[in-house]
């Protein structure tokens, strides 16, 4: 027993990639069916194509590469390619509006990223466009393979929202992500019987860490592009924003279906007591958990079922995550699932001080709100003040103001009041002026305008 032990720390301990891991996987069953799309691919499959791409890959002269793919098949195959080819996938996230992703892009110094031809006019011209159209099945590549040390030692560049609003690059690396997986099998106990159900986007890290989970711990991944796909699943595994969960337990022809969930994994922001009942009250496989990009998804939870009476809390601490509270009762975290840093932005301390106010009570964390503007909508991280300053950069507007209403359906909206010059701006345009600058979901759902 004590070397069994011995070797599966040792195996945690090691530093292969995670398409090292992938490769050793695909030499034992190359027939796993290991992604289902709209078809199937088996480990040969995927290593097939990530192996062709890589090859393209290879020749980008720089460490850093970003990604912008909106197609979750698409995004798993280039970001495998990237890690093939020792570079470091920056991903930028496809919700940002045209504006907002090339001030970051500016801003963060990218000089190269691959993209889609849908993309092909989204991005400025100081940049170099390599688009994944290209890239599948092709060699050929231009001058010299680029063979370029990581010196960072990054895994992986996820943007977030910061204090100001003003997105920020975390940098993870792969002791991250593996402390992060070892910590979730703790709690859910994957097998290679598991069918992950991913619905979560891959520029989020509660989407990503589900594809480092399934080369970890060796089961399928299936791609939804609808939550009404959810029909049918047995020994799956889910994450969901509180929000959509709230949305499918409304429509009673889905219970069913939900109760045959392995695991149905509830994260990103606050669940309402009431979606809270009603999952007991089912008896659904419920997990709570609660992490930031910052820590690499999750560092605490529990399951529903276990401990009903802690329905509003966010669980125990994960293995090795230990968590403190400083004067204003801001949560602080100690964990080998931190970032190692802010890409440009550095930070020094080996702990994250989160923005988040809490307690811990009979060992189970509890939040109690945060100390800035900034809120979580539907998952993500929005900054209200953020949104205020850029509506105040339309020529007709002259005083705004953002906020989070809850509308008669109990369903948490932003809304926006807009004082305007005259009636030249209606609620339409404005929302179309919103989804360019700001993007679809920093957008208030609604807008309320008089005029002078």
């Amino acid at each position: 027993m004590a070397l069994l032990v011995l070797i599966i720390n040792l195996d945690w301990a090691s530093m292969k990639s995670i398409y090292d891991l992938l490769l050793e996987w695909h030499q034992i069953d190359p027939n796993f069916i290991f992604l289902r799309d709209k078809k199937s691919y088996t480990l040969n499959e995927v290593v097939h194509e990530v192996e062709s791409i890589s090859k393209s890959l290879s020749y980008i002269p720089s460490e850093i590469v970003a990604i912008y793919l909106s197609c979750k098949l698409d995004f798993i195959l280039v970001y495998l390619a990237c890690i093939n080819s020792n570079k470091i996938p920056m991903i930028l996230k496809t919700t940002w509006g045209k504006e907002e992703v090339n001030s970051i892009i500016d801003n963060n110094d990218i000089k190269h990223i691959i993209c889609s031809w849908d993309n092909k006019y989204t991005f400025g011209n100081n940049l170099n466009k390599y688009f994944l159209e290209e890239l599948v099945n092709s060699s050929r590549g231009c001058g010299i393979p680029q063979y370029i040390n990581n010196k960072n030692n990054y895994e992986s560049i996820i943007f977030t929202s910061g204090s100001t609003g003003e997105p920020k690059g975390v940098c993870l690396k792969r002791s991250n992500f593996k402390a992060s997986a070892k910590s979730w099998n703790e709690q859910i106990k994957f097998n290679v019987k598991d069918e992950y159900a991913l619905c979560l986007p891959l520029h989020h890290i509660s989407g990503l860490s589900i594809l480092y989970r399934s080369i970890y711990h060796k089961f399928s991944i299936t791609l939804l592009d609808s939550y009404n796909q959810i029909v049918n699943r047995k020994n799956s595994i889910i994450s969901l924003v509180p929000t959509v969960l709230e949305s499918i337990i409304d429509n009673e022809k889905f219970h069913k279906h939900l109760k045959n969930f392995k695991a149905i994994i509830l994260g990103g922001e606050v669940c309402k007591k009431n979606l809270l009942m009603k999952c007991i009250k089912l008896e659904l496989n419920i997990f709570i958990s609660y992490g930031m990009t910052e820590t690499c998804s999750g560092i605490s939870g529990f399951w529903l079922k276990k401990h009903p009476e802690k329905f509003d809390s966010v669980g125990t601490p994960f293995t090795d995550v230990n968590i403190s509270f400083d004067k204003d009762k801001r949560i602080t975290i100690e964990s080998p699932m931190n970032m190692y840093n802010y890409f440009i932005k550095p930070r020094k301390n080996d702990y994250f001080k989160t923005s988040d106010l809490g307690e811990i009570k009979d060992d189970f964390l509890y939040l109690k709100g945060r100390i800035d503007t900034i809120i979580k909508y539907k998952g993500e991280k929005i900054n209200l003040e953020f949104i205020e300053n850029i509506l105040m950069k339309h020529d007709l507007i002259i005083s705004v103001k953002v906020f989070i209403d809850t509308n008669e359906n109990h369903d948490d909206i932003i809304v926006s009041k807009v004082l305007a010059k005259d009636k030249t701006l209606n609620v339409e345009n404005l929302k179309e002026w919103c989804k360019i600058k700001i993007g679809k979901y920093k957008t208030p759902k609604k807008i309320i305008i008089s005029y002078m």
